[in-house]
């Protein structure tokens, strides 16, 4: 008899009937599943307030809640369209088979069952969901991947920028300086106007400096697109 690999692997079983339960269970906990046990629908989605298993074995006729409404309340909750549901019941016409897939079962099983075959599907639906996992956390890590990347194009863009404004604003602030000179040569007796000329030269030269810092933030963004480095993060000299 193969058993599942996955020892940390539970699987739910939900049913009225208690003999119904130890048959099932047994049959499951040959595989090397760790069994959970419930006794009616409220039951088992109490336990699955608490805990995820990774399938569930439902009967439909049950009193209270039935096993279609149990299904039908798995699949509204968080994660629980991951959790394969093999429906188990004595109604075995096309018309129940056909209801309960629709509900959201993934497999349907009749009563009195062959444990070979219950044990084959269990299989089957625990490979499936092992299958849909890594999907899942594949596509996780692919959405991270994109949302870097995003990030990095819109850095490398403000970046790039930076440096054609950079570029842009340097020739107009050495005209500024130049002229400052010039002022200064022709009206070297007017103290006032002489510090008004000192006090541009200033700001501008602070303005030189915010440029050459734009510069910088350019060629960052070249250099550091691939590592992830933040190219905004410019610190004053």
């Amino acid at each position: 008899m193969e058993q599942i690999r996955d020892l940390h692997q539970t699987v739910l079983i939900v049913d009225d009937d208690g003999d119904t339960r130890a048959i099932v269970a047994g049959t499951l906990a040959a595989l090397g599943l760790e069994v959970r046990e419930a006794s009616s629908g409220i039951e088992a989605l109490t336990f699955l307030d608490s805990e995820e298993p990774d399938l569930v074995v439902l009967d439909w006729m049950m009193p209270g809640m039935s096993g279609d409404e149990v299904c039908r309340e798995i699949r509204k909750r968080e994660g629980g369209q991951l959790i394969p549901i093999i429906m188990l019941t004595a109604r075995d016409s096309l018309k129940d088979k056909v209801s309960a897939l629709e509900g959201g079962a993934d497999d349907y099983v009749t009563k009195p069952f062959e444990y070979r075959e219950l044990q084959a599907r269990v299989r089957a639906q625990l490979r499936v969901r092992q299958l849909n996992l890594v999907l899942q956390r594949k596509n996780e890590e692919l959405q991270i991947m994109q949302n870097k990347i995003v990030e990095q194009e819109r850095q490398l863009a403000i970046g790039q920028l930076a440096g054609t404004a950079a570029h842009e604003l340097g020739q107009p602030l050495s005209a500024i300086l130049l002229n400052c000179h010039l002022l200064g040569k022709l009206s070297s007796s007017d103290e006032k106007f002489l510090k008004a000329l000192e006090n541009i030269k200033s700001d501008v030269k602070k303005m030189s400096l915010l440029i050459e810092q734009l510069k910088g933030a350019d060629a960052t963004s070249t250099s550091s697109y691939h590592k992830g480095t933040d190219i905004l993060s410019l610190k004053k000299e």
